[in-house]
């Protein structure tokens, strides 16, 4: 093993956590966007109702 080869597993290391950590912060900004999309949506279907006494 050349010395070289642990700075090399280090520096994929950093990145791949570096993508993980992306990864996670884009699902939840998704996530959230979806979650406020489907409230929307339900507001609006409350709002269309009709409303019987």
């Amino acid at each position: 093993m050349k010395p070289t080869d642990s700075v090399i597993d280090l520096t994929q290391y950093r990145k791949r956590k570096q993508a993980q950590k992306l990864a996670r912060a884009l699902w939840e900004v998704y996530a959230h966007n979806a979650g406020q999309q489907a409230f929307q949506w339900v507001q609006l279907a409350r709002a269309s109702e009709t409303r019987h006494a």
